[in-house]
């Protein structure tokens, strides 16, 4: 199977690349203006051709493009890709606007091409293994940095999204009213806490990015049952007044631990057993929508101190 992969920078370097590289049944033809660095990857990567622009990749005729550009480029570069029947796997955040987002899903669907975010945490082995126990009462998610405010939309649209979309995939699609609050200064947002509310449980997901320590955390409690995840890497298990701890063998990847080999494996299989629009991936515009009212309220809630 032919793919393309636009944009060659960091996350396809070090996530995408070396495993798709892998797989021997794919043609990989990577697209970017920047002629230098796709002689140097052809070479790092034997047997994986290059184009320097959208039209030549399309003319490639690939069954599916990963697109890993710049999020300002995303829109153009999806919609061309989705309206010359291309299926499209694409970074988050989809696009800094809302509406570029809607449209792309309604495009996909109009040309039955499967659109998918790259939500890879979904995909990850020890969050996904939370799915299989009981409802949660509480879910908490942290997600912290060091000295790295941002404006508001930015703060929210390229990283806090990550912990968005994991609490509703953990809390379960019952989501019934959410509030948030968080520090603004000077037009930079230093922290924000997001609170879900649902039938029977409760997801809470922070962010400081004025932090003391880069981490990663995720509290799960559900009836009889306490998981916390570090960093995506370590599992602690309180059950029944014991403590288990489980951790990744050494032989196993980094990219397998954060979900990245899941994640397109099985966008791969489904480009070609369903090869059509595919209403599960809505859900991750549901997480853009919800970031969506995020920005609004932190922005509303800073213009009252001006």
């Amino acid at each position: 199977m032919k793919i393309g992969m636009i944009g060659i920078g960091d996350i396809a370097q070090k996530a995408y690349l070396p495993v798709l590289a892998r797989k021997k049944e794919l043609d990989i033809v990577l697209c970017s203006r920047n002629e230098e660095l796709l002689m140097e990857l052809a070479k790092t990567y034997r047997g994986t051709a290059y184009v320097t622009d959208i039209s030549e990749l399309i003319r490639c005729r690939p069954a599916a493009v990963f697109v890993h550009a710049a999020t300002e480029a995303h829109f153009e570069l999806c919609r061309e890709l989705l309206e010359n029947g291309i299926h499209v796997y694409v970074d988050k955040p989809v696009s800094f606007h809302i509406e570029e987002v809607r449209e792309l899903f309604g495009l996909a669907k109009e040309k039955n091409r499967i659109l998918r975010v790259g939500f890879n945490r979904r995909e990850a082995p020890m969050i996904k293994g939370l799915l299989e126990l009981e409802k949660p009462d509480v879910v908490i998610h942290q997600k912290n940095r060091t000295h790295l405010p941002a404006q508001i939309r930015n703060y929210v649209f390229n990283d806090f999204i990550h912990v968005v979309d994991t609490i509703r995939c953990l809390l379960g699609d019952d989501m019934a009213s959410w509030n948030v609050a968080g520090k603004t200064e000077g037009g930079q947002l230093y922290s924000v806490v997001l609170q879900l509310a649902g039938s029977s449980g409760t997801a809470i997901g922070i962010m400081n990015r004025e932090s003391g320590k880069k981490e990663e955390r995720i509290e799960y409690i559900c009836p009889g049952e306490k998981c916390i995840i570090e960093d995506i890497n370590e599992l602690t298990v309180f059950q029944g007044g014991a403590e288990t701890k489980h951790k990744f063998g050494d032989w196993e990847p980094v990219l397998f631990r954060r979900g990245f080999h899941q994640i397109t494996d099985r966008f791969l299989k489904d480009v070609v057993e369903t090869d059509g629009y595919m209403e599960e991936d809505e859900d991750s515009l549901a997480t853009h929508e919800l970031c969506e009212e995020i920005v609004k309220s932190l922005e509303a809630e800073a213009g009252k101190d001006i």
